[in-house]
């Protein structure tokens, strides 16, 4: 029997040396912390790596316009954008700034997504923590979101032959530009577990698509218990019944509790078991990143989703050289970055958050088994 191939993770140092600007949720370092993290634990060797590529203007225009590709590129070559682009692109807003990269740093992305289809094709498990940007609509950035990465590896799986596509999305803001995309597709069957009344304020329990779009908004204070109780009434019975060619799984960190930009309070536990549970239902397997703006939460939990991929144990203590990666982040502009607890740095997984059920959980998870 052939041994099947191991993961591949995909990356590029523009995540290093890229920000969205000092003020903005997207200045912390969180790919690059995931790259250090991984091979200073060992877990990296070159074998399992691919520098990421740049995505042509030519591969975009299988979902972003030509107008908008083109719009991006000019704002980095200009360093700005015209009210009339802004207007139009939502490019320069407080939320979409331009800044040096704008266009080659979402690119890349892409490039990373494109390129999975292509290495899915005959099977295997492919990680990206650089995307999962699942807010970009054709035309305009949204969200932090200039490209919208995820429609493009479905895309890519289809043009690899593959057909039925799962897309689960367990960030806390929905997938409103993937929603979009796929809503009408009823070879994609599409998850979302996020946070009610967080932005985009899309995604509502009722919304169905052509039947195959379902929407879990859950409350603050989310808790570990809840969200197993979602993974196996919900979300494992749903794509088993799908019978999916591939699996997409975005991966976003800011569910947990430490997160800025949310209210809820996962531990990284929980989005790891997301991820083992679903590897064995595909024999193609597509791991992107997504929200999370805590640099310490985000690297521990995407350095963990690696080595669950890979059937690596998560030591209960960091080595000496991967503490000092850690250690070595900064968060600006936040309290919580003034004086991190011990844990941050010296182990990746969190300590467990377990709750009750709240009924409204039961009921809106009920809703999609009726």
């Amino acid at each position: 029997m052939t041994a099947k191939p191991r993961p591949i993770f995909i990356g590029s140092e523009i995540y290093r040396t890229s920000s969205y600007g000092d003020w903005h949720p997207l200045r912390v370092p969180r790919v690059s912390t995931v790259m250090d993290l991984t091979r200073a634990m060992g877990w990296l060797p070159v074998s399992q790596y691919i520098n990421s590529p740049r995505a042509k203007p030519a591969a975009l225009h299988i979902w972003h316009t030509s107008d908008y590709i083109a719009a991006l590129q000019n704002a980095e070559a200009s360093g700005n954008v015209s009210d009339a682009v802004k207007q139009r692109h939502s490019i320069g807003t407080h939320s979409n700034p331009v800044f040096p990269e704008i266009f080659r740093r979402p690119a890349t992305a892409a490039g990373a997504s494109l390129l999975s289809g292509e290495l899915l094709r005959d099977g295997g498990v492919v990680y990206s923590p650089a995307g999962g940007t699942h807010h970009g609509m054709p035309d305009r950035a949204n969200g932090f979101c200039y490209l919208n990465d995820p429609v493009l590896a479905i895309l890519s799986l289809r043009r690899q032959g593959v057909h039925r596509i799962a897309y689960v999305d367990i960030d806390a803001h929905h997938p409103d530009g993937v929603e979009f995309a796929f809503a009408d597709d009823p070879d994609v069957l599409m998850l979302s577990v996020h946070e009610e009344g967080r932005w985009p304020r899309t995604g509502a329990l009722t919304d169905r698509g052509v039947g195959q779009v379902f929407n879990l908004p859950v409350p603050r204070q989310f808790n570990d218990t809840e969200m197993q109780y979602i993974m196996d009434q919900l979300i494992l019975p749903k794509v088993i019944a799908f019978k999916p060619d591939a699996i997409v799984l975005q991966c976003g960190a800011d569910m947990v509790e430490e997160d800025p930009l949310s209210r809820l309070s996962l531990s990284n536990n929980a989005h790891w078991a997301v991820v083992a549970a679903l590897r064995p239902l595909s024999d193609r397997y597509l791991v992107l990143g997504g929200g999370g703006y805590n640099p310490w939460s985000v690297g521990r939990l995407w350095t963990g989703v690696w080595a669950i991929l890979n059937g690596n144990e998560i030591p209960e203590r960091l080595s000496a050289e991967a503490e000092n990666v850690l250690r070595s982040l900064r968060w600006y502009g936040n309290r919580r970055g003034k004086n991190p607890p011990d844990h941050w740095f010296t182990t990746l997984r969190d300590p467990r958050n377990p709750g009750p059920i709240r009924d409204e959980i039961r009921t809106r998870v009920n809703a999609h088994q009726s």
